[in-house]
């Protein structure tokens, strides 16, 4: 059976042979109909013009391909259209890519692409996006055109940052397989919340400890640090907070009690064997079990406590409950990221497909952005569709992470699925669309 990625792949390679002339040679759907009757396109480029002139030919001679073939009123016409253009603001980025993706093919040639050569590339493929990014941040005036160019780097890098944690960091020869630090470094740098603004904001507004107590986003900020494991933010402002006299005894002891346990959060190292971290984090959350039973009983015999029931809910977040996680996160991803440090901590990149299946599930698809789409597609190990959202993010990304794939050994699942070489479509359009500038020709 065809996969939904198949089709669209199909329909996007039609649209890109029609969608740029009017009136279309063929309509969309058709064109299997179409080359039957001995007709291809045939197209001469004026690259300084910005143009490409357009028109039908046949594959053979008419007298060598059989009286079935008919002609039609569409063949006499030549269709002149403009070639796509790549921003003026983006030349240096493609300039400084290229040079990377050509030492990248140079070392290929010669054998040379390993594991290492492929972390290095890619690498300065990120640092290139992140620069392009922070030249737009500060670029004026902040233009529609500059808000969607910063959004367009913004998620490639977070595409291209992913794969790289799931088929290189954790891949690479001496590194640990473990893919959660990974993980939440990619989803603070590239989905940054909540950020040091919030925090000196609520903290630093707050003339003592009963103020802080009394703001009204100090406990939803709390349970965002906890979600991204901030833990060390967190145990500072429970410090703060605990001696509040406006807080109850039980709250003001559990917020110290927390910002103990969160200090003594076991953090893996190269020197230690797996083994003995899991023992480690075993206590660790073993405490975590045990507040969590006491400061329930307390909420139960008591009135209620809305300080006391915050730092449950916090306690719960950091002792791997799932649905606690599913309810303070606002996106996919904060509750993936919490699943992963808190229940699976010591996990590899093969488990990310089943938790992220049971975690994207949780969340209405039918509102998620493409780069939502193409992060679970990548997540789920699902490439042809990776490629196609990836196209439609941008094709710069598309192309290089097609390429990238290819010299990673992965890219035959998708040449068996998509019935078409992608890293050949993909870079062959992005070629098309640099020749509307006579300095990229190369």
């Amino acid at each position: 059976m065809r996969s939904k990625a198949v089709d669209r792949f199909v329909v996007e390679r039609e649209r890109e042979a029609v969608q740029h002339l009017s009136p279309g040679v063929f309509p969309a759907g058709r064109q299997a109909e179409w080359t039957a009757q001995n007709r291809t396109l045939t197209f001469a480029v004026d690259p300084l013009g910005r143009r490409v002139a357009v028109a039908v030919a046949g594959k053979q001679a008419r007298e060598e391909a059989g009286p079935g073939v008919r002609a039609y009123a569409a063949d006499q016409l030549v269709h002149v259209c403009r070639l796509a253009t790549v921003p003026d603001e983006r030349l240096p980025f493609v300039h400084d890519t290229h040079a990377v993706f050509a030492a990248l093919q140079g070392a290929a040639a010669e054998d040379a692409a390993g594991v290492d050569a492929l972390v290095r590339s890619s690498a300065m493929y990120r640092e290139a996006m992140l620069r392009q990014v922070r030249l737009l941040q500060e670029a004026a005036p902040q233009t529609e055109f500059v808000a969607a160019e910063t959004d367009t780097f913004q998620s490639m890098h977070a595409v291209w940052h992913l794969l790289e944690i799931i088929y290189l960091a954790t891949n690479a020869p001496a590194l640990s397989p473990a893919v959660v630090p990974h993980f939440m470094e990619w989803l603070n740098l590239n989905f940054p919340a909540p950020s040091a603004e919030d925090g000196h904001r609520i903290v630093d507004a707050a003339a003592d400890a009963d103020a802080l107590a009394r703001h009204a986003a100090l406990w939803p900020y709390l349970r965002k640090l906890a979600l991204r494991g901030h833990v060390t933010s967190l145990a500072n402002v429970l410090e703060r907070v605990a001696p509040a006299q406006q807080l109850s005894a039980a709250a003001a002891r559990w917020a110290r009690e927390l910002a103990r346990v969160s200090r003594e959060m076991p953090l893996g190292s190269g020197d230690e064997t797996a083994g003995s971290f899991n023992a480690r984090w075993r206590r660790w959350n073993g405490e975590l079990q045990t507040m969590a039973a006491a400061m329930r009983s307390l909420g139960a015999d008591g009135p209620a406590d809305a300080a006391l029931e915050s730092l449950c809910a916090i306690v719960d977040v950091m002792r791997g409950d799932a649905d606690a996680a599913s309810a303070a996160g606002e996106s996919w991803q904060d509750v993936l990221g919490a699943v992963l440090l808190y229940s699976e901590p010591t996990a590899a990149a093969d488990r990310l497909p089943g938790l992220a299946q049971a975690v994207v599930e949780q969340f209405q698809a039918s509102e998620f952005t493409l780069l939502d789409r193409a992060l679970a597609a990548l997540l789920s190990h699902d490439l042809p569709e990776l490629l196609v959202y990836s196209n439609q993010i941008d094709p710069w990304l598309a192309a290089h992470v097609a390429d990238a794939m290819a010299h990673m050994g992965i890219l035959d699942i998708c040449r068996r699925a998509l019935q078409a070489d992608p890293r050949e479509h993909y870079l062959v359009a992005l070629g098309e669309a640099y020749l509307a500038h006579e300095g990229l020709w190369r």
